[in-house]
């Protein structure tokens, strides 16, 4: 009878466990508010995986006065305007959507939102009265949600738009399923550049530093943004710095970061008409990826680059004012006869920001990262 007694203990002990930690999966899996931290360690688990909170609310006054506005522009572009009056900004970030589906899913498969972005944003503990944030979208109902969602943030200004069939520019026109398709990658990525020149150009106004950020972005290493603007406050000839971007499986993510072989003639010398393709494959076979020029190096640091991801990637605001811009071909090479072989998009934008003064390329040594979500 006391051996019986005995094992319905354990029995119930051990059911109950198991209940328990069901239970803390399923919360932590479907929990209502969907934000995108993953329970990735033992202590971001047991601390119950908790969204960043606003530090500087006890910093503003009681009542902001803000100032909204919505129009649609010549182009038919839905415009929405946000700012806090009196306030003037110094740090602009910005970031491209198709639709709902372009913040993606992290870990535990749940969706992630607009919201999850903003808090993303917030993590990075900046005051957000320095603080502008561009958006592109082409869905309506995307634009409406982010209405809804900057409204509950003092963002000292917010530029939103609605270009339908065009808000991110590739993802209007090339399926989710193709994008990554190496024949659609010239295309795919001249649109997502003429993408980033259009919100960048009309939402920049007085601003000092540009922050661009993926949608499929969900973390940030502490302090990275703070970093970037200090090194280009530091050092002139830094203008354009980017960071590794991590995946759960992967350790390097964005392969579009990179440093040019230069011990190659083929790649640092004239690239004739016939020998376009061997030099791209070359270039492909022998350029250096960020985790390889990161190794042994400290947070203090930085490592020059070629050409930059755009995972996230710091742009010095005035050498956009002197017409720095992502380009929506292959810059590199380009003759009257034909395109270049390279440099579309973030790729590019280092060479046409490489003959002003104070546009060197860099990304950040050490720790410094940014996570991708786990399913886009």
């Amino acid at each position: 009878m006391a051996h019986f007694i005995r094992f319905t203990t354990i029995r119930s002990a051990l059911t109950g466990i198991a209940l328990f930690l069901m239970l803390f999966v399923l919360y932590h899996s479907f929990e209502p508010r969907k934000r995108a931290w993953s329970c990735k360690s033992i202590s971001s688990c047991m601390g119950g995986n908790r969204a960043p909170t606003y530090k500087h609310w006890d910093s503003l006054p009681f009542n902001l006065n803000i100032g909204q506005s919505e129009k649609i522009l010549s182009d038919g572009t839905v415009f929405h305007h946000q700012q806090i009056i009196g306030t003037n900004p110094d740090i602009l970030v910005l970031a491209l959507s198709r639709d709902a589906h372009s913040w993606s899913s992290d870990f535990r498969s749940t969706p992630r939102t607009i919201y999850d972005f903003i808090d993303l944003i917030e993590s990075t503990d900046l005051d957000l009265t320095r603080v502008s944030l561009g958006l592109m979208t082409a869905s309506r109902n995307e634009y409406d949600t982010a209405k809804a969602a900057v409204a509950a943030f003092p963002f000292a200004r917010v530029a939103l738009f609605f270009r339908e069939g065009d808000g991110g520019g590739a993802a209007s026109q090339i399926p989710y399923e193709d994008r990554h398709r190496n024949d659609l990658q010239r295309k795919r990525r001249g649109l997502i550049a003429s993408a980033r020149n259009y919100l960048m150009l009309r939402t920049l106004q007085d601003e000092s530093h540009i922050v661009w950020v993926d949608a499929d972005i969900v973390e940030f290493s502490k302090g990275i943004v703070q970093t970037m603007i200090g090194h280009a406050g530091k050092r002139e000839d830094v203008g354009i710095i980017t960071a590794l971007c991590r995946q759960t499986i992967t350790f390097n993510y964005d392969k579009n970061a990179w440093s040019v072989n230069r011990e190659d003639p083929l790649l640092v010398g004239s690239v004739g008409d016939s020998e376009l393709q061997t030099a791209a494959d070359k270039l492909a076979e022998t350029r250096m990826y960020v985790d390889e020029m990161i190794k042994d190096t400290n947070d203090d640091d930085i490592v020059p680059l070629d050409s930059v991801g755009g995972t996230i990637l710091y742009i010095k605001a005035s050498l956009v004012r002197q017409g720095v811009n992502f380009p929506t071909s292959f810059v590199i090479g380009t003759t009257w006869s034909h395109e270049g072989w390279i440099g579309v998009e973030t790729e590019g934008i280092c060479y046409v920001a490489s003959h002003l003064d104070g546009s060197k390329c860099f990304v950040l040594g050490g720790s410094h990262h940014v996570r991708h979500a786990d399913w886009s």
